[in-house]
């Protein structure tokens, strides 16, 4: 009785935890796609995974054509006290790495606190390795010398990294034909 009890539980639970892979996988909602003569433009919704304590969240989306240089462009939004201009950027995941030197787009005030929003132009070839669901990640901005490092919570990447392989490798198969 109790063994069947028991057996009857764990795969109960493996059944649950299949559910939600797969749910996590499922991409239809994290991303839009439009087909235009020169290639075919991706961009995925806006994500909310890194976060560095005192001083909020770090958002960000990325933007991919097919069929042009081979860039994305990596946009990331975070919010400080006060202003605090980024020169460059570190996305980790890993043993890979997107990182470069940032554009800004803009800083400004929000309620009490100052909203900064970058750009990062960089090879679209690290996205395919980047979301590696068992890989540690954190991003570090940095500002005049100063390294700001945002982390994310294990269980937080462990749900999104298979949403975003799942993203470019989608995009990798359609480039491919």
């Amino acid at each position: 009785m109790i063994r069947r009890a028991l057996l009857t539980a764990v795969l109960l639970l493996t059944a649950v935890c299949s559910v939600q892979q797969l749910r996590a996988q499922e991409i239809r909602d994290r991303y839009v796609a439009r087909h235009e003569a020169d290639g075919t433009i991706y961009h995925t919704f806006p994500v909310t995974l890194f976060e560095r304590e005192g001083s909020g969240d770090l958002t960000f989306d990325i933007t991919y054509k097919t069929g042009r240089d081979g860039r994305a462009t990596l946009n990331f939004t975070y919010r400080m006290a006060e202003p605090l201009p980024a020169d460059s950027v570190c996305f980790r995941s890993g043993t890979t790495r997107i990182a470069g030197r940032v554009e800004r787009l803009y800083i400004e005030p929000e309620r009490r606190m100052w909203v900064h929003r970058y750009s990062l132009s960089t090879d679209v070839a690290p996205f395919y390795r980047f979301f590696d669901p068992e890989a540690e990640a954190d991003v570090t901005l940095y500002s005049g010398g100063r390294a700001l490092r945002y982390g994310v919570k294990r269980r937080a990447w462990r749900s999104y990294a298979p949403v975003g392989f799942r993203i470019f490798e989608m995009i990798r198969c359609n480039e491919a034909q």
